[in-house]
């Protein structure tokens, strides 16, 4: 008859050594699968004419008048993509190129079959000339869905800060013989109405067209 040999079993001991041995290699794998994750969903940065904010930023609350003389307030940005453009009517040159190449800009859109909601606003940061009737025939001439924007001194500058334009009305303004100073950006907002890219000049309408194919196509990937 065969002697049967004994089983040898192996017994864990676990000291508090060896536990916090086991959670830190379990913290650092969690850490480090995160961070795999993470990077893999983190998109690198849209190369665009201008740039797209890291984060949207929210407008003030301060109510605007539009070129019916009706109050315009923030949730009438909600709903579709917004293109902003800040001037004034007396302009003699760089307003009207600008809208003449939004106007453009449309037109590429709609050739391209690119059917996303989105409107176009020229805002005024000259309340003293530019009326709401002013607006009204001013806007019409370049495109009949440009809508037309203004409001108090105030509300014009918190709105200008929030969407990282740069104006300045000569303290002297009287009469109609004056100029005002202003940057050339486009300011895009999104469905919340908030700020989500900015179009830096020269604005080639083909050009700012397939950037704004680019961010939107962003935008919905993420949500």
């Amino acid at each position: 008859m065969r002697e049967r040999k004994p089983r040898l079993r192996t017994r864990l001991v676990v000291t508090p050594r060896t536990a916090t041995v086991a959670a830190a290699a379990a913290a650092l794998a969690l850490g480090l699968g995160t961070w795999l994750v993470l990077d893999a969903l983190k998109a690198p940065p849209l190369e665009i004419q201008g740039y797209v904010l890291t984060t949207p930023r929210d407008l003030p609350a301060d109510d605007l008048v539009d070129e019916h003389g009706e109050p315009f307030r923030l949730d009438d940005f909600v709903g579709h993509w917004s293109f902003l453009y800040f001037g004034y009517t007396y302009c003699p040159d760089v307003c009207p190129l600008t809208l003449v190449e939004l106007a453009k800009v449309k037109l590429e859109l709609a050739a391209s079959r690119f059917a996303e909601p989105s409107a176009y606003y020229f805002v005024s940061v000259d309340p003293g000339r530019d009326t709401p009737a002013r607006l009204r025939e001013y806007v019409a001439y370049f495109d009949q869905e440009l809508r037309g924007l203004t409001g108090s001194a105030a509300a014009l500058a918190a709105l200008a800060r929030a969407t990282d334009t740069v104006f300045d009305v000569p303290d002297d303004s009287v009469g109609d013989n004056y100029l005002v100073s202003h940057s050339s950006n486009v300011v895009l907002l999104d469905p919340n109405g908030r700020v989500h890219a900015v179009f830096a000049p020269p604005h080639d309408p083909a050009k700012l067209a397939g950037d704004f194919t680019k961010i939107v196509e962003r935008y919905e990937a993420l949500r």
